[in-house]
């Protein structure tokens, strides 16, 4: 008896050191994403490399967060605050609270990934830190570039801890693998009253973005009445004043040649909280834009937002890869609580302008590397009901819905439903209006075919929308039922078919 008690024992013993090597490997897998620990010249980077590793398996019993979009492993992501391709690498650089899953008011740094194929990354050390011993809050967005002698710069915002200090605009030289960063000596290489800026520009200036135009480079930035500045050295470190480029509400603007146009991109308008674009002509002889048109880039959740921190598609960064390919980052807020982590970026975007004049949008095409499980469903006739689609079910989905118009007064989609119908993140159209969970979207379909397509990125608790080829998009944060997983298309008031409908499952990018 003592002898198979033993026995017992032993293999109770080897079943437990199993499964706690297990968890330690999956731990260790789960780990290994963010770089390994170890001591870094700068001691605040240390620091706050260890400060995220730290909120690492708080964040990783989230079943909410997403998993096919970028994001660092633990803590608070917002801007894409410098994007460019470099060396056979897509880099991203983010906005950071390496202590916190809220806002950096006092602790913002740069974060650090990179890609070879935009869809699965490396995450990277820290690369600015607030230098508290030059009275610096925070590190605001800005961008990257290669300055004239070949060298990898950043341009950012410093935040001063002095209440009533303006803000200076700082850049910093970093190694050709754009790992190691040193901040310049001669900072500021912008401020007020330098350079010609005049004192008038408002202490509030912020995320400089560097933009080149007929051999010549310039720097425009948030909350300055659209100052623009031209570099008069190769170094970028010296700058003159050239007055206002038209139009640039709202925070975060790019400006990008796209064909002949010029586009302007600003978060967060004057009249609308919205991803705000405008096309029109640049005079690099006189730094002046003149606009031809305009409207909403991103609805997100339309004109105002629920909360501070819940703004869509926002923030946005550009970069122009090997391919000739203009692609567009931005960062996704307002997901609930602190779990450990808060934000991550959406899917990278192709941005062209169709032969009407307005910006299209589309995701990367690399991002169907990861899909998995595939159903497909044809010419389906819906009149005056709903059908769920058999096998389309998930929350890690690429849903692409395309839809003939009949009598029906709305038809659509509904995706995240519950087993008994009760509840969904609905996409309803009624001829008009593109009703995307409360988002509305005045559409109107092309005379020609009358087709709606509606592309759907389902992530957990996120989901992007792309409506005919990104003439539209919404993103937004979703919060349905953990079990509530199905898709439903639907008719109201008539007929309406579904030509055909394909459903992916997506492939996680990260271990959970």
């Amino acid at each position: 008896m003592r002898t198979t008690t033993t026995i017992w024992l032993m293999i109770i013993g080897v079943l437990l050191a199993s499964a706690c090597k297990l968890g330690n490997v999956l731990a260790d897998e789960y780990d290994n994403r963010w770089p390994a620990k170890r001591e870094y010249a700068d001691p605040a980077i240390t620091a706050a490399m260890e400060a995220v590793r730290a909120a690492i398996p708080q964040a990783a019993d989230d079943p909410a967060r997403p998993v096919y979009h970028f994001r660092p492993p633990a803590r608070w992501i917002n801007d894409p605050c410098g994007v460019i391709h470099h060396k056979g690498y897509y880099h991203l650089f983010y906005q950071l609270n390496p202590t916190g899953a809220t806002w950096g008011v006092n602790n913002t740094h740069w974060g650090h990934t990179r890609s070879n194929d935009l869809i699965h990354w490396e995450h990277l050390p820290v690369v600015l830190c607030p230098s508290r011993d030059l009275g610096e809050r925070r590190c605001n967005s800005g961008c990257v570039v290669i300055n004239g002698k070949g060298q990898p710069m950043i341009f950012y915002t410093y935040v001063p801890l002095k209440n009533g200090t303006s803000r200076q605009q700082w850049a910093a030289i970093g190694d050709d693998d754009m790992i190691t960063w040193k901040k310049l000596a001669e900072n500021p290489v912008i401020g007020r009253e330098k350079s010609g800026v005049p004192s008038t520009v408002g202490f509030g200036w912020s995320d400089p973005f560097v933009f080149r135009a007929d051999g010549k480079t310039f720097v425009t930035f948030k909350s300055s009445g659209g100052t623009i500045c031209q570099a008069l050295n190769e170094e970028l470190t010296r700058w003159k004043y050239m007055g206002s480029l038209a139009g640039v509400p709202g925070e975060c603007p790019n400006f990008v040649k796209l064909g002949n146009k010029w586009l302007l991109i600003t978060s967060a308008g004057t009249s609308s909280q919205q991803l705000q674009y405008q096309v029109g002509v640049f005079d690099s002889q006189r730094a002046m834009f003149k606009t031809e048109r305009s409207g909403i880039l991103d609805h997100g959740y339309g004109p105002k937002w629920p909360s501070a921190f819940s703004r869509g598609f926002y923030a946005t960064n550009t970069l122009f890869d090997p391919q000739g390919r203009c692609i567009l980052f931005g960062w996704v807020g307002g997901f609930k609580g602190d779990r450990g982590w808060n934000g991550c970026q959406g899917l990278p975007r192709i941005l062209t302008l169709g032969p009407d004049g307005r910006p299209r949008q589309t995701p990367v095409p690399e991002r169907q590397a990861l899909r998995g499980k595939h159903i497909e469903v044809e010419k389906l006739v819906l009149k005056n009901r709903g059908q769920v689609v058999e096998g389309g079910h998930g929350d890690t989905l690429e849903i692409l819905a395309r839809f003939q118009p009949g009598d029906a007064k709305a038809f659509g989609l509904k995706v995240r439903r519950s087993d008994d119908g009760n509840s969904a993140v609905t996409l309803r159209y009624d001829g008009k209006v593109l009703d995307v969970a409360g988002t509305k979207v005045p559409l109107e379909l092309d005379k020609d075919q009358g087709i709606l397509t509606l592309h759907v990125f389902l992530d957990k608790s996120l989901m992007e929308v792309f409506v005919n080829d990104g003439r539209e998009s919404v993103t937004r944060v979703i919060d349905p039922g953990q079990k509530d997983l199905d898709i439903e298309v639907f008719a109201e008031g008539g007929t309406a078919e579904v030509r055909r409908i394909d459903v992916w499952e997506m492939k996680a990018i990260w271990p959970h």
